[in-house]
């Protein structure tokens, strides 16, 4: 599979939230505790950034410092909330990349852009920006921020084997999550809807060989 083609498929009419719930924590609102802000949504975004990796193609992600309000130790693409200096969603994910993990934003080609995502726990909009880079990039890691990178290949992302579902306890209340469980990691939330609709996007467009350069 070629950017060429990655690119053309994000430029496909977007699944959107359709895909986004097949990988949706349930319930969405916990009555009387999320969901209710007094304040508009924060603007964010991430940077799916879809690399070469032993012959294949692979998508960094971060696992955050154990720390923080509300993801704090999750598995994550590198992003954040949009800054005073940012114009736009595709500055912001850039940023932040080169900030999280090293990755200079020339080296970057942007292949395009898929459905925004609202996160009623923080109040964050996020704007999924995909791109890709020629060669494997030399991660430099914000310590402050990233505990590690983790490398996964499109086609063990893409594996029906490893989507399962968890259990959580928030607030009191029971939260299913479905997510994609890689070698020790659960990757859940926010992130797992992302993934969902890249997916739903490439299988498609039927290409042969998924995750293969």
């Amino acid at each position: 599979m070629s950017s060429r083609k990655i690119r053309t498929a994000l430029y496909n009419v977007l699944p959107g939230e359709k895909a986004h719930c097949k990988m949706a924590p349930r319930p969405k609102y916990i009555a009387g505790i999320e969901g209710i802000h007094s304040t508009p949504p924060v603007n964010s975004a991430v940077l799916i950034l879809i690399v070469p990796y032993e012959n294949e193609l692979a998508i960094p992600f971060i696992k955050r410092v154990n720390r923080g309000k509300y993801h704090g130790g999750q598995i994550a693409f590198p992003g954040g909330k949009m800054e005073k200096e940012d114009t736009n969603a595709l500055q912001t994910a850039l940023r932040e990349c080169h900030e999280e993990i090293g990755v200079p934003e020339e080296k970057v080609s942007i292949l395009g852009v898929l459905s925004d995502i609202y996160i009623p726990l923080s109040n964050f909009n996020i704007t999924p920006i995909v791109g890709t880079t020629l060669k494997l990039p030399d991660f430099t890691l914000s310590r402050d921020e990233v505990e590690c990178v983790l490398l996964v290949k499109l086609s063990d992302l893409f594996n029906d084997k490893n989507k399962t579902t968890h259990s959580f306890v928030r607030h009191d209340h029971e939260i299913i999550a479905p997510g994609y469980t890689i070698g020790k990691n659960f990757i859940w939330g926010a992130t797992a809807m992302i993934i969902a609709e890249l997916e739903q996007l490439m299988k498609t467009n039927t290409f042969n060989h998924l995750g293969q350069l």
